[in-house]
């Protein structure tokens, strides 16, 4: 440890050392609390007296206010282990998630503010586009350089959807479209990580996949966010869902090579593996369901919450361990939420397509399981992501 590092040890308190702490807290409590709300309104729509739309709130909520304080995170810890620079840390951290903070509280507590809410997340979003993008440039790594079109597209949509909120057809659409983007993130991390850390853990052999394969794994799920948000629900058509089947078929094959089914011992492994198949799970069901609206709402849930909710529990489960300095073993009660989770996207997709009766069951069910899963988190890891390193090391 260099006298620098020693000095921001000394001075910082833990959790504002690496951006995962704080963003990945922040995000567990919100999950639970937004849920929590949300599963008040199905249960006494009445209760809801703000200006907003409860379904508006609902879905900007769950991209905004709870994956992208994961993705910011998870992207400015792992920027300093890329390229060699140090991490966002101390007051710039504070600032970060400060704006972050003040929008989840405007929008709950003072919604007619919104635009206060606005100003907060595209200062949040533009600083982790700085902080982020300025270490990737310094080491010219320009396949990192991928998230910011990205984010960018992040911001552009959030814009938009704030303008349009009164239209809950086009300000869903344009959720969908962010869903989709955010997905673009765990095609590439994901893609990185979960053949690694199996390969790694099991002692196999990793499958080098060629570069068009990987870009087109990247290009049909940003082809599809772009088509959802320019793209009335109820008119999609023959090339929409044939693109959607084509990138069924390029994420079965990319994962075919991870070798998935070997990994049903090590929950931490079989939970990626789970919430990066709900991807080319939801391409088939959108390439399947065509122009039925209803059916596309629900199959996006399974992207939603298997594969975002998912990757993201599961990321967070083992980035908090490893850059902690902790065994990568999991904590009593976390391998549950991992199921608990993968439960709830599809007792949510499919509920309602197999028995429209079961539609309010299906959100019944699913918000509780979800707020059940990301208790055990926050439970399991307030400690870890709020203590030193035990092994005594920055960060």
């Amino acid at each position: 440890m260099n006298i620098d590092e020693a000095v921001v040890k000394k001075n910082t308190a833990p959790l504002w050392r690496l951006a995962f702490r704080a963003g990945f807290l922040g995000a567990g409590i919100f999950s639970v609390l937004a849920m929590l709300r949300w599963l008040i309104w199905v249960e006494d729509p009445a209760r809801w007296t703000a200006e907003i739309s409860p379904q508006w709130w609902h879905a900007h909520e769950m991209i905004f206010g709870f994956a992208m304080p994961v993705v910011a995170g998870f992207l400015l810890s792992a920027v300093a282990v890329w390229t060699g620079i140090a991490g966002t840390r101390g007051l710039r951290l504070k600032i970060l998630f400060s704006a972050w903070l003040v929008a989840r509280i405007t929008l709950w507590l003072a919604p007619s503010a919104a635009m206060l809410a606005w100003a907060a997340e595209m200062l949040f979003i533009g600083l982790l586009m700085f902080e982020l993008g300025t270490r990737v440039w310094a080491r010219r790594q320009w396949r990192n350089m991928l998230f910011l079109p990205v984010l960018l597209g992040l911001a552009t949509l959030n814009t938009i959807s704030y303008t349009t909120a009164d239209d809950l057809l086009l300000s869903t659409r344009l959720h969908y479209s962010a869903v989709w983007l955010v997905t673009i993130m765990i095609v590439i991390v994901g893609g990185r990580v979960t053949p690694l850390f199996t390969a790694n853990r099991l002692g196999l052999k990793k499958w080098a996949l060629p570069n068009w394969l990987e870009y087109s794994a990247i290009a049909c799920v940003a082809l599809v966010a772009a088509l959802l948000a320019i793209w009335p629900l109820a008119q999609i058509n023959t090339p929409l869902q044939l693109l959607c089947l084509a990138g069924f078929c390029i994420h079965l094959y990319r994962m075919a090579h991870w070798q998935g089914w070997k990994t049903r011992s090590v929950a931490l492994l079989w939970s990626m593996h789970l919430s990066y198949l709900c991807i080319p799970l939801a391409l088939l069901g959108i390439g399947i369901v065509g122009n039925d609206p209803t059916a596309i709402k629900n199959i996006m849930h399974l992207l939603a919450i298997g594969s975002i909710g998912g990757m993201i529990l599961a990321m967070m489960s083992r980035v908090s361990l490893g850059h902690t300095g902790r065994p990568i073993e999991l904590a009593r009660g976390v391998a549950t939420a991992f199921a608990l989770i993968f439960i709830a996207a599809l007792s949510r997709a499919l509920l309602p397509i197999i028995d429209p009766t079961l539609t309010h069951w299906s959100w019944r069910i699913s918000a509780l399981l979800w707020v059940i899963a990301f208790a055990i988190f926050v439970f399991r890891y307030y400690p870890v992501l709020t203590k030193a390193r035990v092994d005594g090391k920055p960060g």
